[in-house]
């Protein structure tokens, strides 16, 4: 193993330790736990800050066949779930996601390499990490890159932040807009997500 090669390696099994499992025998691992959103865009009269709060969260560690730990979820959020504390926004919001025909809004993360998600607390330091989000909005789904950061350290759980941004027309969606047009809302809605998850005991 050359020196260099080693030093990159050498993170990635601390981190696999921390979380108490071993790279080489690793079964598949549950951790349950939540999330609160916030999201955040412009309008051409003014910005606007909207929550999901106490969302609940499913991980999965995962095994891939090439013998690497992998993180794996989904979560189905109602268009509902989302305020932005203005009862007439949120009635747009709700109208732009055409809930009636498509219920939940789904992100999904899939295989995504635990390594290059850098959530260890020997990352805290580091330049943020990597995590793919498949996003379904209105029957349009999109992969989007999102980065993570300030993981904590957890004897047996997972908690660090998420940041990603969103373009609305690229799922197809109609930007809400009043006064015939005047008033409107830009593409572009930034999301940063706190999550904690914490490992499902072994059944007896």
């Amino acid at each position: 193993m050359s020196t260099r090669f080693g030093i990159k390696l050498l993170p990635l099994l601390l981190g696999l330790t921390t979380l108490g499992v071993s790279p080489a025998t690793r079964a598949t691992e549950v951790y349950h736990g939540r999330c609160d959103v916030t999201f955040t865009g412009d309008s051409t009269l003014h910005d606007f800050v909207g929550h999901i709060t106490n969302l609940p969260v499913m991980v999965r560690l995962e095994t891939n066949s090439a013998n690497l730990a992998t993180l794996n979820t989904r979560l189905e959020i109602k268009p509902q779930q989302l305020s932005t504390h203005h009862k007439g926004r949120d009635a747009n919001m709700y109208k732009m996601f055409r809930e009636e025909s498509f219920p939940v809004l789904v992100v999904t993360v899939t295989d995504a390499p635990l390594a290059e998600a850098r959530l260890t607390p020997e990352s805290r330091e580091a330049v943020p990490g990597q995590l793919p989000l498949q996003l379904n909005f209105g029957g349009v789904t999109n992969t989007v890159p999102a980065l993570t950061s300030h993981p904590m350290p957890l004897a047996e759980g997972l908690e660090f932040d998420l940041d990603t941004a969103i373009s609305l027309k690229s799922f197809w969606l109609e930007i809400p807009s009043a006064m015939f047009g005047a008033i409107s809302v830009k593409d572009t809605v930034k999301i940063k997500a706190h999550v904690k998850v914490l490992k499902e005991p072994p059944k007896s």
